[in-house]
């Protein structure tokens, strides 16, 4: 499918032909709605949100750590302990306006570091499920009315969308693929030519390349399978305006998914610039544009922020993060709570870590699907149960909202 042919297929508007004012009155008569973004490959939750003041941080990321806010090169003050990657900017609008929550230590109850199984827990909202067949999302549609409609934007229909009945998918196209390409310092070229002979040295060279190569081969394997064939998140900023104008024609349409890629950070992501700083930048300015495209319509629009999984504690020997545990979800709209970051935080001391090795997901991800079920959507418990079967609430997140929750 062309891109015209999508955007055809959605009824897209361009950006400049929708008003936030015009989606405000829509979304008034046509129920509450929910965008959930993935991002696919698993966020640096410690790179976006910093926990400045502690000092395991700085241990484990010799370089690769950004320095605390009123340092050159420093993280955005947001509350005491804590500052916001300096790419991430944009977030500040809307998250002093109070219409942005952060969830710093979120994810699976109990950590699965490979990317497909990762993200098929997450979208099941069942991690203990082997062979799930259906999604969270697709479970949540039928709640929202008879009426209620779903679409999912994937390269192939996800499973969090799958149900009776199901959401509606459209494969996207035109947008920038996702990728994180790994190149090989230019001073390997000096030593290749160096260590070209069949003399001891060179041939220790020669098979240290050969481990090496084979590591960052694996490595963007592993990248390649993490995003899944999703778009990059680099198509964020135009995508936020296709998404609003597509909701705003069609009212029925209560749930809204687009998986993104581009997180799988194993290689030179770099600090206050660098890769890892370029994805950032996207992802606020993606956010900004959402905030300015639904306007006051974003009192019943809901965009969840979800990632499969966090990233390692410790830089590894490129400079980047393996896969790891705890990470950040955002909120954004929907009479949140903004301003703050929520849910408990457990800290980087060894004793706290996750397997002894990452950020442990304080918070588990069906906790915040769940009080957006139940103070967003207003459903009830017997509800939520259909969505979450065996869930019990944990109560970490009571405030997440400016509403009471069961």
């Amino acid at each position: 499918m062309k891109r015209r042919e999508f955007l055809s297929t959605l009824t897209v508007a361009a950006l400049g032909a929708t008003a936030p004012g015009a989606f405000a009155q829509e979304a008034a008569t046509s129920g509450k709605r929910l965008v959930v973004i993935f991002l696919r490959g698993g966020v640096d939750g410690l790179s976006a949100v910093v926990p400045s003041d502690d000092p395991w941080y700085f241990r484990a990321r010799p370089t690769i750590s950004l320095p605390p806010p009123g340092q050159e090169g420093g993280t955005l003050p947001l509350v005491q302990g804590f500052g916001l990657h300096p790419a991430l900017e944009p977030l500040l609008e809307p998250w002093r306006a109070g219409t942005l929550a952060l969830i710093p230590a979120c994810g699976l109850p109990t950590p699965i570091r490979t990317h497909p199984e990762a993200q098929r827990a997450m979208e099941s909202g069942d991690p203990t499920e082997q062979h799930p067949h259906d999604g969270w999302l697709g479970r949540l549609m039928p709640l929202l009315g008879r009426d209620a409609k779903a679409v999912t934007l994937s390269s192939v229909p996800p499973l969090i969308g799958q149900g009776r009945p199901g959401a509606d998918n459209v494969r996207p196209s035109g947008y920038p693929p996702s990728q994180w390409l790994l190149e090989r310092p230019a001073v390997f070229k000096f030593f290749d030519e160096v260590y070209h002979n069949n003399d001891p040295m060179s041939k220790a060279y020669q098979q240290a390349q050969i481990v090496l190569r084979n590591k960052l081969t694996e490595l963007d394997r592993e990248i390649t399978v993490s995003a899944g064939g999703a778009p990059s998140v680099h198509a964020l900023p135009t995508m936020a305006g296709q998404i609003a104008s597509y909701l705003e024609k069609n009212p029925a349409v209560r749930l809204f998914y687009v998986d993104l890629g581009g997180f799988d950070a194993h290689f030179e992501q770099g600090t206050g610039k660098g890769r890892l700083a370029e994805v950032f930048y996207s992802l606020g300015k993606g956010v900004a544009e959402l905030v300015k495209v639904f306007g006051p319509g974003l009192e019943d629009t809901m965009v969840l922020f979800m990632s499969e999984f966090g990233r390692s504690l410790r830089e590894n020997e490129f400079a980047g993060t393996d896969n790891g545990h705890g990470t950040l979800f955002m909120v954004l709209g929907g009479g949140v709570a903004g301003g703050g970051l929520h849910g408990p935080w457990p800290g980087l001391a060894p004793e706290k870590l996750s397997d002894g090795l990452d950020l442990a997901a304080a918070v588990d991800f069906r906790e915040v699907i769940s009080q957006i079920v139940l103070s967003y959507f207003g459903l009830s418990l017997e509800s939520l149960a259909q969505v979450f079967p065996g869930y019990a609430l944990s109560g970490t997140l009571k405030g997440l909202f400016n509403t009471l929750t069961p």
